[in-house]
């Protein structure tokens, strides 16, 4: 079944819908965006609710089609995660790029490749697997942070809606603002054509970086990345398992020599600063993620002093301190 992610995309299609039922799309309906945060017990994320890769996949290619029309740049929006494994960017903790986030995209164009569905309708497409497999080709689909792309479009309209931030009527409001231009470097980027919808889009998505950095994501996901780390170690696991999905690999998790460490996982509650000779204190540090976008009068941070100032905030935020987790198992 496939399902729209969003009000304001109200049809799929036709040329995109014979890929949506490949193998290596339909595994990612059990990848989650929240990063193994569904799987823990903390009140911050109890009430959220289950977004998967698949549906995120869809609904940046459907911005792209919304407003390119293109479809290579549509198909390489589709693709763009095709290669995150389980638990999403715990993948990043879990190879030491969690400052950059990008380690999940080295298999791309092994996966689209090696998927007879996605080959056979390219090739009907009379279009090359090179053409697709790297979103980072077009710019509307994905650019330098912090501008705006449909990449981070999708993903933040559907969490200031997920956290309550703003309703889904708002989301749809900001979106039916926003146009393409060309940005300082001359290249198509997604604006919005006025300054105080780019202002308000611009904080709700600051909003959300702060959960995206906050401590209990940050210790969450660092921590389900050692208990795989050690599975790897021990035997119990490959890597490779980790394309197996969500469910499966926690279900691997809690019925092996590592249930105990799972079992801490998932009743976490909270998350406390401790002594630095805390022997279970670990500190981490991550990527912080926030969207300056254009406007008529240039980017938010130009224009909009009240966005500035939180933003450098933000951006000042010190995490060099250590964390320990409350289970409550």
């Amino acid at each position: 079944m496939i399902c729209l992610p969003h009000p304001y995309h109200n049809e799929i299609p036709s040329f995109l819908k014979p890929y949506l039922s490949s193998p290596a799309l339909e595994r990612l309906r059990n990848v989650d965006m929240n990063c193994g945060m569904s799987f823990t017990s903390f009140p911050r994320f109890s009430c959220v609710p289950p977004a998967s890769r698949y549906e995120h996949s869809l609904g940046t290619a459907l911005i792209v089609w919304h407003f390119t029309v293109d479809r290579k740049q549509t198909l390489a929006a589709l693709f763009h995660d095709i290669a995150t494994p389980a638990f999403s960017h715990v993948a990043d903790f879990l190879h030491g790029d969690h400052m950059k986030q990008e380690s999940t995209e080295k298999e791309t164009e092994r996966l689209i490749t090696g998927d007879p569905v996605i080959m056979d309708q390219l090739a009907e497409d009379g279009i090359h697997p090179d053409e697709v497999c790297d979103y980072h080709l077009y710019p509307v689909a994905d650019n330098d942070s912090p501008r705006l792309s449909a990449d981070r479009l999708e993903y933040t309209c559907t969490n200031i809606a997920a956290y309550g931030f703003a309703a889904m009527e708002d989301v749809s409001r900001l979106y039916d603002d926003l146009c393409v231009i060309k940005n300082e470097e001359g290249q198509d980027e997604l604006a919005f054509r006025h300054d105080e919808c780019g202002a308000e889009f611009a904080l709700l998505a600051l909003k959300c970086g702060k959960i995206y950095s906050c401590d209990e994501d940050r210790y969450g996901m660092e921590y389900l990345a050692g208990i795989i780390r050690e599975g790897i170690r021990l035997g119990i696991m490959r890597e490779e398992d980790l394309y197996a999905g969500d469910d499966s690999v926690m279900a691997m998790l809690e019925n092996s020599p590592l249930r105990k460490m799972t079992g801490f996982y998932r009743h976490l509650v909270m998350v406390k600063k401790t002594d630095p000779s805390d022997p279970d204190g670990i500190i981490i540090d991550t990527k912080k993620r926030y969207i300056d976008p254009l406007g008529p009068s240039g980017r938010a941070s130009q224009y909009s002093e009240k966005f500035r100032i939180q933003r450098d905030e933000f951006l000042n935020e010190d995490y060099a301190y250590p964390l320990k987790g409350v289970s409550h198992e």
